[in-house]
């Protein structure tokens, strides 16, 4: 599918892949990362109860969320790297890292790396309503995110 020539971002433009593959039937990724701020404040009369500077702090939070369908040849735990026979989280016994690649329409690419990643939570959602596919939800920690470009 071609990618079209917007200047808003699109996600016909993005890949998630692993060890060179793409991972198929993603519904919904939402890398995420914190840092703490904390506002210094100063003594003086003329500007009390005012912020006087914030001071970042350590990054905390470094999360993806995942949702993916559920397929019958490839489950969501199994997609991410070999030897993920994943029946409880602490079957996986290694890290891996993810790759997100945008195709932009400029020609440029733009690619993002996330390492050391460990899934800390995963899931299936089942209903007897509405489309009725199983869907898999799972977050995963992360180390470091870079650009690859």
């Amino acid at each position: 599918m071609p990618i079209p020539i917007t200047s808003t971002r699109t996600d016909h433009a993005i890949s998630i892949r692993v060890n060179g593959k793409t991972i198929g039937q993603i519904q919904d990724w939402n890398p995420q990362q914190n840092r703490t701020i904390t506002p210094t404040y100063q003594l003086d009369s003329a500007y009390s109860g005012e912020v006087f500077e914030n001071v970042p702090g350590n990054i905390t939070g470094l999360n993806i969320t995942v949702n993916r369908f559920d397929l019958y040849n490839a489950k969501m735990e199994e997609v991410w790297g070999s030897n993920f026979d994943i029946q409880m989280l602490t079957d996986q016994t290694e890290p891996f890292n993810v790759v997100e690649k945008w195709l932009v329409p400029s020609g440029s690419p733009e690619q993002w790396i996330y390492t050391g990643c460990w899934f800390a939570s995963l899931g299936r959602t089942h209903s007897a309503n509405g489309d009725r596919i199983t869907k898999v939800n799972a977050s995963m920690m992360y180390v470091k995110k870079y650009s690859a470009v």
